[in-house]
């Protein structure tokens, strides 16, 4: 494993509320100054933590991530009722088992979470006598929170490029939200053992937090800063850049590589809550991030085209894989 010498940047959001973002009731100064931080993290590094406190309840915290909680849950049934979850057409939709991804962790997708039939349709599969509500409302309180978090931060992002309120209503609706619940098999060492590969997400951003077990490392500074394993404190949740919001921005911001390494005796819970174009967006650089002495870095793409892209066989081991897409020059488009 490479050295890790660095440290992501930490960002306050205290007097931030979710809630005002795009109304009078912000603010402005307090506001300011966050976004400020948050631009430059994103753009230096494509990662910060962002401290909320309060964001989440402990009750909330514990039913969703703790003993017994709705991750537990779902990872302690029989792997033949985990598998009815699974979609052969498209299996990073669904459920993943070890055996399928060849690393000792297992890994839940739901698609459309705040949907009505989101959650409740997985749970109608795995909980088949009565659907488990207490799961249903747990997941979806939970993503909610994390949602509005991410809306901040998107929103955030469009105001430093100077886009316009009308371009950052559109962006939030071309939006959609996805969840990623994994579990990592303890390997009963002190020594780090890579539980999730050397990957960028194609997403927007990414809003991550566990069970109290660290893991996640990424690489800094575009490359050049080495690897930081941040510590979550506690009300912090992980935020990373995405592909897509690196299109948007027109290389503004910065998608960077990450993993996950464990190690002890305890299994490693994580939820990530991903914003994504939806399938039939069409993704490129906002107007606000183009200008003569800056133009368009991508050719504007479908999404469900760069998904396709991205999961592949034959690309599956590109680490920059939205170069090898998009990159204006790449391919002569």
């Amino acid at each position: 494993m490479a050295n890790m010498d660095g440290t992501i940047p930490r960002i306050d959001f205290a007097g931030i509320d979710p809630a005002a973002a795009a109304g009078p009731g912000r603010d402005s100064a307090r506001w300011a100054a966050v976004r400020a931080a948050v631009m430059e993290a994103l753009c230096e590094h494509g990662v910060f933590e962002a401290v909320m406190d309060g964001l989440i309840a402990p009750e909330l915290s514990a039913a969703m991530l703790g003993p017994g909680g709705a991750a537990e849950s779902f990872f302690s049934l029989p792997p033949s009722t985990k598998a009815l979850y699974t979609n052969m057409e498209k299996p990073y939709l669904g459920y993943l088992s070890s055996s399928f991804l060849t690393l000792p962790y297992e890994t839940l997708c739901v698609k459309d979470t705040l949907f009505p039939d989101g959650v409740p349709a997985l749970a109608s599969l795995m909980w088949p006598d009565a659907g488990n509500p207490s799961f249903c409302e747990t997941v979806q309180a939970y993503t909610e929170k994390l949602s509005a978090l991410a809306t901040v931060v998107l929103r955030m992002v469009l105001e430093s490029l100077g886009a316009t309120a009308e371009c950052i209503e559109e962006q939030a609706r071309a939006t959609s939200l996805a969840l990623r619940l994994s579990g990592y098999e303890a390997p009963g060492t002190a020594e780090g053992r890579l539980g999730l590969f050397t990957h960028r997400d194609k997403s927007f951003l990414s809003v991550l937090t566990h069970n109290g077990l660290d893991g996640l490392e990424v690489e800094l500074g575009r490359g050049e800063g080495g690897w930081a394993r941040p510590t979550l404190s506690p009300g912090g949740f992980h935020v990373l850049a995405g592909d897509m919001l690196q299109v948007l921005t027109n290389d503004r911001v910065f998608s960077p590589l990450h993993r996950v390494v464990v190690a002890g005796d305890k299994t490693r819970y994580a939820f990530v809550l991903f914003s994504n174009p939806g399938d039939d967006v069409v993704v490129r650089a906002v107007d606000a991030a183009v200008d003569a002495q800056r133009p368009a870095a991508y050719r504007p793409f479908q999404y469900s085209e760069y998904v396709g892209f991205f999961f592949s066989k034959e690309h599956n081991d590109k680490l920059n894989k939205l170069e090898a897409f998009t990159a204006l020059g790449i391919d002569g488009t």
